[in-house]
Parts: structure tokens; C-alpha cells; sequence
């Protein structure tokens, strides 16, 4: 989908609307029950969709995008000749701060009573919307390290289930990095829990750095951490471990630490889970171990 479609103003332009609506209009009985679901789903990528979905039988909308949101969420598959509307969704910030929108693409242009219709739903969609951005805000508290602000093991785990229900969908793959810091328990036993807690926070601000804004680190638990990257193959995994564990052993305060780390690195493949997919990255972590520490393995 070619998101760098011009905008049309259409508010300035009223012949822009032909005379007679094209779409389909909704019984009372299925714009109830619409209105309903639409009210009871509280998943911002969820209620894009179904939204999304009732749109593209009532209207010639041939795509939506909430990429204010996530760039990943983008419903329908618009053409470069689509025309784009974008409103706001008010009282609703972008993950930027900014003022939210949702961008509609358009196959044909809209009648007046079409437009009436878009303007009344959006309206509807836009207070929903707001809703399931505080809910996902008190979700994203739940599932957030104290100590490092990343993801902790619950968001970790909502994170997977996305990622394998997007690529099980989109036929498209991603990688799992496991990383475990090596001597942290010596850290501990002869600096004090609170230089631990240094450590362990100073890593993540490593990784926050070093990664792009596609991937995602979370701390797993205790000493270890994990990535969801966007690698589609074992080459592009072995460079992300590189750059993450020379972003590490770069940094002269771990080195004064004698801290490093062992990383462990798989593939998604068609048949995992997300369970089989941990393992096998864990596996190769342990071989890293094994291997005499500070040093990348591949499942």
C-alpha cells in the first residue's frame, strides 16, 4: 500500500461529490449490531480492522491506515490512484505526542450523503478509539519493567503472540534474540544489588539505543533480556547480534563491570510457536554459554 498518496482537501471542493450514493446501506438490525461490536472492542489493531471491514461495504473506502499508531497498521489495499482523507481523531495523541489521525483511502468520489456517512461513523470510531488507547496505556503499565522501563516478561509475551499472528497472516517471517549478561552474579555478590540494578538498567538504555525502531527489547527476567527483530533471515539475525554485542562490550563502564553477554538467536519458522521458537533461541544461547561466554550462537 503507497502511503505518499496526495491529500485531497475535499472540504474545499463540493463538486467533488457526485449527486447519488454508490454504497450499500446497512438495515437497522446490522448497523446495531455493527455499533455494538464496534463498542465492545477495546484492541486498537482489532477495532481498526472491523471497522475497516463494515467501511468497505457501506462506502468505496479501499483502504484505512492508523499508522499514528503503528506503521504496521494499515487495513485494506489501497492503489497509488487512491485518493486520501485524513481526520482526526480527537482528543487522541499519535505515539509521536502529535495530534492522531486516521487516513481513509478513497476509490471513487464520495456523495454527499456518503460523506455524511463517513463524517458520522469516523465520529463513532474516533470515541472508541480513545477508549482503547487508555486501555492498551493501563496494559502497557502492566506489562512494564520499574527498573529498566523496557517490557517485562507479560509484554514480552503479548508482543510474540502478535508477531506470529502477523507473520502467520502476512507470510512474512521475524527473529527472536536471547541475551544473557556474563558475570552479573559477580556484580552482585562483590558491588552490591544496587550497582547490579545499574547494570541491568544500563544495558537496556544499550540496547533502546542500538536498535532500530521496527525491533523491540524487553527484559525477560533477572539478567536476561530479549528482542523481537524485524530479520527475515540468519544473516540479517548474526548482524543484529553483532552490532548489540559490540554496542555492549563498547561501553567502558560494563567493561570496568567485567560484564559482557552470550546471545542466542532463532528464526521464525512456519511451524513454531511461540514456545518452540523461544526454546530453540534459548538452545542456542546455552551453547553461547557453553561456548566460553560473550559470543553469538544461532539456532
Amino acid at each position: 500500500m503507497d502511503l505518499s498518496t496526495p491529500i485531497y482537501d475535499s472540504t474545499q471542493h463540493n463538486n467533488f461529490y457526485p449527486a447519488e450514493s454508490i454504497g450499500n446501506a446497512l438495515s437497522v438490525s446490522e448497523l446495531s449490531g455493527f455499533i455494538t461490536q464496534l463498542l465492545s472492542t477495546l484492541e486498537l489493531q482489532e477495532l481498526g480492522a472491523l471497522y475497516y471491514q463494515q467501511l468497505n461495504t457501506l462506502l468505496p473506502v479501499v483502504g484505512l491506515s492508523l499508522s499514528d499508531f503503528d506503521a504496521r497498521w494499515v487495513f485494506g489495499h489501497a492503489k497509488v490512484s487512491s485518493t486520501l482523507i485524513d481526520l482526526p481523531l480527537k482528543n487522541v495523541s499519535s505515539i509521536s505526542g502529535e495530534q492522531a489521525q486516521a487516513y481513509y483511502y478513497i476509490s471513487s468520489p464520495l456523495s454527499l450523503s456518503q460523506r455524511e456517512t463517513l463524517f458520522q461513523l469516523h465520529d463513532l470510531f474516533g470515541k472508541q478509539v480513545k477508549h482503547a488507547v487508555e486501555h492498551l496505556r493501563l496494559k502497557q503499565m502492566a506489562t512494564k519493567d520499574a527498573l529498566t522501563g523496557l517490557s517485562n516478561r507479560g509484554g514480552f509475551e503479548q508482543s510474540m503472540i502478535r508477531q506470529q499472528a502477523w507473520a502467520q497472516r502476512h507470510g512474512e517471517t521475524f527473529a527472536l534474540l536471547v541475551i544473557d549478561l556474563d558475570n552479573f552474579k559477580y556484580v552482585n555478590d562483590n558491588f552490591g544489588h544496587r550497582e547490579g540494578d545499574k547494570v541491568l538498567a544500563h544495558v537496556a538504555s544499550l540496547l533502546i539505543n542500538v536498535l532500530r525502531d521496527e525491533d523491540e527489547p524487553f527484559r525477560f527476567g533477572g539478567d536476561e533480556f530479549c528482542c523481537l527483530l524485524d530479520c527475515q533471515n540468519q544473516q540479517q539475525l548474526a548482524c543484529a547480534a553483532e552490532r548489540i554485542q559490540a554496542k555492549i562490550n563498547g561501553s567502558s563502564y560494563l567493561a570496568r563491570m567485567g560484564v559482557s553477554c552470550s546471545l542466542g538467536g532463532a528464526i521464525y519458522r512456519d511451524s513454531d510457536t511461540t514456545s518452540t521458537l523461544f526454546d530453540r533461541a534459548d538452545s542456542a544461547l546455552y551453547s553461547a554459554k557453553n561456548a566460553g561466554k560473550n559470543t553469538y550462537q544461532a539456532a
